[in-house]
């Protein structure tokens, strides 16, 4: 079991100073720790001296919350606890439990409830930049965000943030855990070694490309754009289009539509409902909906098409990517998109 429960290591994400003990290696290291004003702190603790919790309706099995409390019990794992926007505790469930699978939900869970606390926009996306400008990729679980960041990266794209991403109110992106994680069919698809990769938990068949192996950013950029990702599956695809890879890309322009997909893809809104955050959610959402586009952006789901087809596009103009010849999204995109938000 790794262990480096000894001096305090000063971390930044989110643009917060992050003082651990346990080893963080998915977030960079702060460069100025003596600078920072307001630390947050990960620590070990006692969960039976934890106070007793007032518990919301919108607390589940294994996630309770209050208005700034929020805990988390994962059998084998070990428990976490998220108070006041400043404070993480941890708990292991035994000592077979590793550091790594607990930091795993630290730089997710924790610190995501954490940054929700402090009234924040996060939503559950990756963030790239590239030529001094963010763009945000917004997505389900399994829909591709991590493969695509990954073939971004040979295209010029750094990766500011994986998973969660932070948006301020100005518009500016900042960086956070910066790792990315791919499932095992893709980094066979890849052709990446899956033995020289640590595998993201014990029993997964995911795997981490950890900072030191990607082109990471460690400072704030304004943001683009927003694409919300769908994969283009074989089957809904014409036969001519197999031998000619195609992104496109589409604006949603139903104020209404943004911002119900901007609030539906924070992260964990359950989260900001059980502490009591879903107005200042709203208020950040609204204001990112009047200020940016959202578009729709559809690529192949072939890992190989799709690195073949970011050669030829600019996602920093998603404007040139649109195809009204498409039927796909001129029909069922724009149109549908536009009779659900009525």
């Amino acid at each position: 079991m790794n262990s480096c429960i000894t001096d305090l290591e000063i971390y930044t994400a989110y643009g917060l100073a992050i003082s651990s003990d346990v080893c963080l290696p998915e977030l960079a290291k702060h460069p100025y720790p003596e600078t920072a004003l307001e630390k947050i702190k990960i620590t070990r603790s006692d969960r039976t001296n934890w106070p007793k919790l007032k518990i919301s309706e919108h607390s589940t099995a294994i996630v309770q919350m209050s208005d700034d409390d929020w805990r988390l019990e994962l059998e084998g794992i070990g428990w976490f606890r998220v108070s006041e926007g400043q404070y993480i505790e941890w708990e292991r469930w035994d000592d077979s439990v590793s550091d790594r699978d607990l930091r795993i939900f630290l730089v997710s869970s924790a610190l995501g409830a954490l940054m929700i606390q402090r009234g924040n926009l996060v939503l559950h996306a990756t963030s790239v930049v590239k030529d001094g400008k963010a763009i945000v990729l917004l997505g389900e679980p399994t829909s591709g965000k991590s493969t695509l960041a990954f073939c971004l990266q040979a295209n010029g794209w750094k990766l500011l943030s994986s998973e969660i991403s932070y948006i301020d109110s100005d518009g500016m992106v900042w960086p956070g855990v910066q790792q990315i994680k791919l499932w095992l069919n893709a980094t066979m698809e890849l052709e990446l070694n899956k033995d020289n990769l640590p595998a993201v938990r014990k029993g997964l068949k995911r795997y981490s490309i950890m900072p030191t192996n990607l082109a990471v950013v460690n400072r704030h950029f304004p943001l683009k754009t927003i694409y919300d990702l769908v994969r283009s599956r074989r089957n809904m695809k014409a036969e001519k289009e197999k031998s000619d890879p195609k992104i496109v890309a589409w604006r949603i322009s139903n104020l209404q539509r943004v911002l119900l997909q901007l609030r539906n893809k924070a992260y964990q809104p359950r989260f900001y409902r059980g502490m009591q955050k879903e107005q200042q959610l709203f208020m950040h959402a609204a204001s990112l909906a009047k200020n940016v586009e959202l578009h729709r952006l559809l690529v192949p789901d072939d890992i190989a098409e799709m690195k073949t087809a970011l050669t030829h596009i600019d996602l920093l103009d998603p404007h040139s990517l649109s195809d009204s010849e498409n039927d796909y999204h001129t029909e069922t995109g724009v149109k549908s998109e536009t009779k659900k938000a009525q």
